[in-house]
């Protein structure tokens, strides 16, 4: 039983190293980032879920666009890659995360404006905006909500929020070709546009 006792004791500090170097969390380094470039692609949400349109043709209840935020560190014409020091240590715990980006503007508004006459209240180069929504998994969220929810710092560039789904709900009566473009606002005076493909909405 002595054993057992000294045994416990001799182990127990190098239990507590263990554990105190498995949370040798680093600290946050901070990055700025701006909003340079948009792109838009037609969606097709027709099947189990909406993907980008490989035809000029789509059920006109099924149309959305798909908008992509092309993202840079630092300002948009002089970015750089931050170099970063990975710590072994932090996926073993609640670590916060090792570099957080800032953004030096954020997006203050979307406009969808239709480019050929869309309805009778809405003819070509009008905007339509009120007629769609984001697309979140199964959820859909009004624009202006989605713009106020998305205001920060992100911890990945690449993969964060970094492209969202606007999905057509007013249908236009008249099955047509139709275009559009989409103006993203950002809280510097810049404003991102993008025209999308024209597509027969069926």
């Amino acid at each position: 039983m002595n054993y057992k006792k000294v045994i416990i004791v001799m182990l127990f500090p190098v239990a507590v190293n263990l554990l105190m170097g498995c949370c040798n969390c680093l600290e946050t380094v901070f990055f700025d980032y701006s909003n340079c470039a948009v792109s838009v692609d037609n969606l097709d949400n027709s099947q189990q879920e909406a993907v980008i349109s490989s035809t000029n043709s789509i059920p006109k209840e099924a149309f959305g666009l798909k908008v992509n935020i092309e993202r840079k560190e630092g300002i948009c014409y002089n970015s750089f890659k931050p170099f970063l020091m990975s710590s072994a240590y932090a996926t073993s715990c609640n670590c916060p995360p090792e570099q957080l980006y800032q953004p030096l503007d954020s997006i203050v508004s979307i406009q969808i404006k239709s480019l050929m006459d869309f309805d009778l209240n809405h003819l070509s180069d009008d905007y339509i905006t009120e007629y769609f929504s984001v697309l979140s998994s199964t959820e859909y969220t009004p624009i202006e909500e989605f713009i106020a929810g998305r205001r920060g710092s992100i911890s990945d560039l690449d993969y964060f929020d970094r492209s969202f789904n606007l999905m057509l709900m007013t249908a236009p009566v008249e099955s047509s070709e139709y275009q559009f473009e989409v103006e993203v606002e950002l809280s510097d005076g810049r404003v991102l546009r993008e025209i999308s493909e024209s597509v027969e909405l069926l």
